[in-house]
């Protein structure tokens, strides 16, 4: 059915309503039956299209992880300088989890006691640690972030990301005096990850004060009768 045309826009309705009933009611309270009523379909048309909810969140979930990476990859192929571009990356990311925020809500909360959906996200989350990975393999390449594991660090950057949107977007925030904006959300998320990636062991010992430089040296007028005894060494 999914190969019509019809069948195709059925599925769209199905997904645009559960994005509705997701971020409305949370995955865990909602029901297929409340998903069919938003998409103005019958229950069995659902079936036609998804065993289960849980089959539904994986696609919305799947199609998330697609959108965002397209979205975090575009940047670097525009040429734009790393910083640029993984400022633009992080733009993306979060603009894309906003557009989806109830599925992701519903992910965060299925995760946590359906374990064969558990399976299904971190095989969709795998991808892109393995891209970022590479990402960092590449800055290693270049001298930067030396003896870092590409693999954990893409694992604890990647998990920082998505939970710092599910907090901001999902949860309405942190109960903090802050001034929030999607802008300083976004610069905040950016510096972040430039920082924990693009720096070098110079650079670190700058940064705690291991390296000294020189005090500056006086200039000394030197008059021209004693010029040569100067240059002699003698005061």
């Amino acid at each position: 059915m999914k190969a019509t045309r019809k069948g195709r826009e059925t599925e769209e309705a199905f997904r645009a309503a559960a994005r509705v009933v997701f971020a409305r009611d949370g995955y865990l309270n909602a029901r297929i039956s409340d998903i069919a009523a938003q998409a103005g379909k019958s229950v069995a048309s659902f079936y036609n299209y998804y065993d289960t909810k849980a089959d539904l969140l994986a696609a919305l979930a799947a199609e998330f992880h697609e959108e965002a990476t397209q979205m975090a990859v575009l940047p670097y192929r525009l040429g734009l300088t790393r910083e640029d571009a993984l400022r633009e990356a992080v733009a993306g990311f979060w603009h894309t989890y906003a557009r989806h925020r109830g599925a992701l809500a519903g992910v965060f909360q299925a995760a946590m006691c359906d374990q064969e959906f558990l399976g299904r996200w971190l095989a969709i989350r795998a991808e892109a640690i393995d891209r970022i990975a590479r990402q960092i393999r590449q800055a290693q390449a270049e001298g930067f972030c030396p003896g870092a594991d590409p693999v954990l660090t893409a694992s604890a950057l990647s998990a920082m990301l998505e939970h710092f949107c599910y907090v901001w977007q999902s949860q309405g925030g942190e109960r903090v005096p802050v001034q929030f904006s999607d802008e300083a959300a976004i610069d905040t998320l950016a510096t972040i990850l430039v920082k924990s990636v693009y720096w070098n062991p110079l650079s670190w010992r700058h940064a705690r004060g291991h390296v000294q430089q020189r005090p500056a040296v006086p200039a000394v007028r030197v008059r021209p009768a004693t010029r040569r005894a100067a240059d002699n060494g003698a005061p």
